[in-house]
């Protein structure tokens, strides 16, 4: 039996009330197309605001948040899920994106917005801190222009003053954040100053995630293979207070050494990805052709969940894309926690596993998959259990 029928019928054996499948999280993406920045690895790149995105404009001043919000019902009717990340393009240029927040925070334990931070002005962020159950996520890739060489070219490099005020000031505010340092040709040697910066400036309330580029673009901008996380191993206990669990940083350190991944992955089995028009795709950090629309199809990610052809390529036992190989995302917490490799008091203490609901959706699914990820017969990486190869190839960044 392939992985994906033993993860389907896991979960639907363990389903709530209602026959809902029971997910971590609700990742949804609205307008990924649209985005004020360039940066030069990224994944959504040939639907840029100043390519060719229909009805742009439009988009950007119309409030749509009545629409979204019939997605977000229609995806409930057939998933629970306590934990919603929110991401576009850039969510925050969007008319109406505060309110939404305030609006779908009332039906989760945690809501987190990915952001590449232009556009939190002190309203926002007093908005968004007011809500008590909203973190943010914010892409980064250094505390320097140069760090982030490859997320803004010269003509936006004024933004990074603006983007590192946006920081300090939703840390002064109370935020929960988190960042995300793409690691490229840039600033794969600047890590260890990043968290010497990130401890001395904003410790207590951020936590840096970083994970090697993806895709095609690995191939050109991509750090080359050694031991170049080693420094923030070896430094761990220094700088403790704003770096994920120990095993996620050595799990990076090991994997940039040969840029070849060799940890499992789980993710696809415990969320999807929910674009704001309806669509589905089975992972959320591999944009493939969606499974299906939801508004025409209200009880797709029930029949299609560990069902439809494109969970072969990320339920198998063995990697099937070429860029699963070599993919790695801060949603590997997830997977180093169903591994033993993360305790649930380290995954509790980050941001976005911290709440009580999500926790207990942790330790519930960890037990109902414990069968399928203990027999998925991957290779195993030596000093680590056993573990089985899995898919996650981020997008969002």
């Amino acid at each position: 039996m392939r992985l994906k029928e033993k993860f389907r019928a896991a979960l639907t054996a363990s389903a709530g009330e209602g026959g809902r499948l029971p997910f971590l999280m609700n990742d949804m993406v609205i307008e990924e197309q649209l985005c004020q920045m360039r940066c030069s690895y990224c994944l959504t790149e040939e639907y840029n605001l100043l390519m060719n995105v229909p009805d742009a404009r439009l988009r950007l001043t119309t409030d749509r948040r009545q629409d979204w919000h019939e997605i977000l019902d229609m995806y409930h009717e057939h998933v629970d899920a306590p934990i919603l990340r929110l991401s576009g393009g850039e969510f925050f240029w969007l008319k109406g994106s505060t309110e939404f927040v305030q609006e779908a925070s009332r039906r989760y334990e945690t809501v987190q917005v990915i952001t590449n931070g232009v556009f939190l002005n002190e309203r926002r962020i007093e908005a968004l801190a007011a809500m008590g159950n909203v973190q943010l996520n914010i892409s980064l890739d250094g505390h320097t222009l140069e760090l982030n060489r490859h997320r803004l070219p010269p003509k936006q490099a004024k933004l990074h003053d603006v983007i590192m005020r946006s920081l300090h000031a939703a840390a002064e505010a109370g935020l929960r954040i988190d960042i995300q340092s793409v690691l490229t040709d840039a600033n794969y040697t600047g890590q260890l100053e990043f968290a010497r910066y990130l401890r001395d400036e904003v410790a207590g309330s951020t936590t840096l995630y970083f994970f090697p580029v993806r895709g095609d673009t690995a191939e050109r901008m991509g750090p080359p293979p050694g031991d170049h996380l080693m420094p923030l191993v070896e430094h761990y206990d220094e700088f403790a207070d704003v770096l994920p669990p120990r095993a996620y940083v050595e799990h990076m350190a090991e994997q940039l050494k040969t840029n070849v991944r060799t940890l499992g992955c789980f993710v696809t089995a415990t969320m999807a990805q929910l674009f704001g028009q309806g669509d589905v795709s089975a992972c959320p950090h591999a944009w493939v052709k969606p499974m299906g629309n939801l508004a025409q199809d209200r009880k797709l990610l029930l029949d299609q969940y560990g069902s439809h052809q494109h969970y072969d390529l990320f339920m198998h036992d063995r990697p099937r894309f070429s860029f699963c190989k070599t993919c790695a995302t801060p949603s590997d917490v997830i997977n180093l926690f169903f591994l033993d490799r993360i305790t649930e008091e380290e995954i509790g203490g980050t941001h976005l596993y911290s709440g009580e609901r999500s926790r207990a959706r942790l330790r519930e699914l960890k037990e109902t998959f414990r069968p399928v990820v203990s027999g998925a017969g991957a290779p195993v990486v030596p000093g680590t259990p056993a573990s089985g190869q899995g898919a996650a190839q981020s997008v969002s960044s």
